[in-house]
């Protein structure tokens, strides 16, 4: 910081006090620059940091995490637009490690954010950010407090539904929401239940699997000519013992127990805990969206457990003229002025991530309502043209950054995935669209005549996405979809590859 040095010293000292605060703003804006790329982690530990060591500094009382820090004074009225409170659009509950929701006196910021969270609360937050009508949620509330260690949930759909005096469709309701939630596979009833969720999730849930899945007890004792004849009735035409052996291996890449990985002794895996979102998208009455053109029925929000709301307040004053007060006042006025800075690029941070995210979420309705399937990928450049900012800048903004959506906890970079052209020539569908695509296609095809490279492509224009050939044969290979001689099979049945 720059020294308080008297005017009327030396020649060239104010030449030098001139050099010495370009030189301080510079190093500022380098930092304030570096702080968009930081995750929610380390801005919660640079805070930490700077608490311990910057007397002027300090939690607002009774907000701790809730809400972002907005300089106490120094901050100039209408500086990003007249009424203009970045705070407004901080969620009320923080969200921590994936989806849990905390107290207001529970520790440091980074405490909060470092602490484990039970299963339940990781499941209750992604099914809270969806549901709205009352019964439901009391439903969803008692189904997801009910679940065991391993993610199955084992009610009685009649007793819960006696319990909390609603339907049974209600319950029912309840249930089939949880288990499009995350971990893949929560919520099952059963074993079978809780592969074939992952196997549909997959795009791999086809007759001989779910041959297989009626019939574990068979496929426990690798009974193949058994699986095969049921496998055969299921699919309506004769299913050999090595396409058996293909749907069982399918079964085996499945988690049998979906929330083992999350929980450890009913506490959610420090792997999870690690990561804290930094924006969360919530579901909203309808009519009551954001004003940003954002989908009806859905908002962008700060997680207020990733931008700790603080204070900065100047020591007061220092009398004398001697050394050790000139020392004590120059040391307040670089600790205050270190203070209004930090909290001014905190604020700054909130703003340009919030309006990121809002711009990234604006054009998936789809994706919204049906899942990352439908994602639609964004270029850096174009986000930047519209947020009206530098395209560095967007991409500093995506590193290391999570939100959290109606599917589960995504990095920013997966709203930026490799995309191919839609009929309209521009870049529109996600590659794993177009892959979910050609998996469907295929699934449907008549097994005597498998569809060849070409009419792929053609069904896919029709679908309004243009890929080359050599495009189709990639995503065959990346979903392990052989040719079409290995997939023809005779009017006897009998495979010909």
């Amino acid at each position: 910081m720059v020294k308080n040095v008297s005017s009327h010293g030396a020649p060239g000292v104010g030449l030098q006090l001139a050099q010495k605060a370009e030189l301080s703003m510079t190093t500022e804006l380098r930092a304030a620059i570096e702080m968009l790329q930081l995750n929610a982690q380390e801005i919660l530990q640079l805070v930490e940091d700077e608490l311990r060591e910057n007397p002027c500094l300090e939690y607002e009382a009774g907000a701790l995490g809730n809400e972002v820090g907005v300089v106490a004074s120094g901050r100039e009225e209408g500086e990003w637009g007249e009424g203009y409170d970045v705070r407004d659009e901080v969620s009320e509950v923080g969200v921590v490690a994936s989806g849990g929701a905390r107290g207001d006196d529970e520790g440091s910021a980074l405490d909060i954010a470092r602490r484990e969270v039970s299963l339940q609360d990781y499941v209750w937050q992604q099914f809270a950010q969806v549901v709205r009508e009352p019964k439901l949620r009391l439903a969803g509330k008692f189904l997801i407090d009910a679940l065991d260690e391993n993610g199955y949930l084992r009610v009685d759909v009649a007793a819960a539904a006696a319990s909390l005096r609603v339907s049974e469709e209600v319950v029912d309701d309840a249930r089939a929401i949880i288990q499009t939630l995350d971990p893949v596979g929560i919520g099952a009833r059963d074993l079978a239940e809780c592969l074939r969720l992952q196997l549909h999730a997959r795009g791999q849930l086809e007759a001989v699997t779910e041959a297989c899945l009626a019939h574990l007890d068979w496929v426990a004792v690798r009974d193949w000519g058994k699986l095969a004849i049921a496998a055969s009735a299921a699919q309506g035409y004769p299913v050999d013992e090595e396409e058996v052996k293909l749907a069982v291996q399918e079964l085996q890449a499945c988690d049998p127990k979906p929330a083992l990985k999350l929980a450890a002794a009913g506490r959610v895996d420090a792997r999870v805990a690690s990561v804290v979102p930094d924006v969360l998208i919530e579901k909203v009455e309808s009519g009551a969206g954001d004003e940003v053109a954002l989908p009806e029925g859905w908002r962008v929000v700060l997680n207020g457990a990733a931008f700790p709301r603080l204070l900065a307040n100047p020591l007061g004053s220092f009398g004398g003229q001697g050394k050790a007060a000139q020392a004590a006042k120059q040391y307040a006025n670089e600790r205050y002025g270190r203070a209004k800075w930090l909290l001014n690029a905190l604020e700054q941070r909130a703003k340009t991530t919030l309006a990121i995210a809002k711009e990234m979420v604006r054009r998936q309705r789809q994706f919204l309502d049906a899942g990352p399937e439908f994602l639609v990928p964004l270029t850096l450049r174009e986000v930047a043209e519209v947020v009206g900012v530098h395209e560095s800048t967007v991409s500093r903004v995506v590193s290391g950054k999570y939100i959290l959506t109606p599917h589960g906890v995504l990095g920013f970079k997966a709203f930026f995935g490799s995309g191919v052209a839609s009929s309209g020539g521009q870049v529109a569908v996600a590659a794993s669209s177009v892959q979910a695509l050609i998996a469907k296609l295929v699934k449907a095809e008549n097994p005597t005549k498998p569809l060849s490279d070409e009419v792929l492509v053609a069904k896919l224009k029709e679908e309004g996405v243009e890929v080359a050939r050599r495009t189709v044969a990639k995503y065959r290979g990346v979903l392990g979809i052989p040719g079409t001689s290995e997939r023809r099979v005779r009017p006897d049945g009998r495979m010909t590859g």
